[in-house]
């Protein structure tokens, strides 16, 4: 079973924190208190998860949280939108500048992107690996599968399963073709069955 290693999780909520402070420089202090605030926690909490000596670690519904909010700040920009997030009444949700963002957060608010005419973004669609991410988080956002059940057909923990979910990261993982394909077939049966 592939299992996240504690002394990684440091690596990749630093990676994650600075979006977390006031202002992009804001001191490191700034940017726990604004981490801690997001999750409801205290400063010292988020330390021990930050920290490589301690043995506490972030929850993995805690990470999921933090990661699609990274996002979420992440895409915001002073430039003109190349994509926005609508939800199903044509209502914006979300202004991003690139393509894995406005892909990321339609998928995981069940939501469509549209490119923007006006819009600076590299050309180009998203891969293959790319692709496949998506539809792991559509699978999971349809509730036709669990966390767990794509855990067990995976082989990972919780913690895993966040990583092959996530863009814009050096650490990005991709799901593995045929077992992706089990789990939409599971999917595809499920939705028989309630039709």
């Amino acid at each position: 079973m592939m299992i996240m290693k504690k002394v990684e999780m440091p690596y990749r909520l630093r990676d994650f924190l600075p979006m977390f402070g006031d202002e992009p420089k804001a001191k490191h202090a700034e940017q726990v208190e604004g981490l801690a605030e997001f999750l409801g926690k205290r400063p010292r909490t988020i330390e021990a998860y930050l920290s490589y000596s301690e043995d506490r670690t972030i929850s993995p519904d805690d990470y999921w949280s933090v990661a699609v909010e990274w996002i979420k700040r992440r895409s915001r920009s002073n430039m003109n939108p190349a994509f926005v997030v609508l939800d199903d009444n044509g209502d914006q949700l979300y202004e991003c500048q690139w393509l894995w963002q406005a892909q990321f957060l339609a998928d995981v608010e069940g939501a469509s992107w549209v490119a923007q005419p006006s819009g600076h973004w590299q050309k180009g669609g998203s891969d293959d690996r790319a692709q496949s991410r998506s539809r792991l988080r559509r699978l999971l956002r349809s509730g036709l599968v669990t966390a767990d059940q794509v855990c067990d057909v995976f082989n990972f923990d919780r913690w895993c399963l966040v990583d092959y979910q996530l863009e814009g990261v050096e650490w990005l993982s991709t799901p593995d073709e045929l077992r992706l394909r089990v789990l939409e077939a599971f999917a595809a049966e499920r939705l028989g069955e309630a039709a």
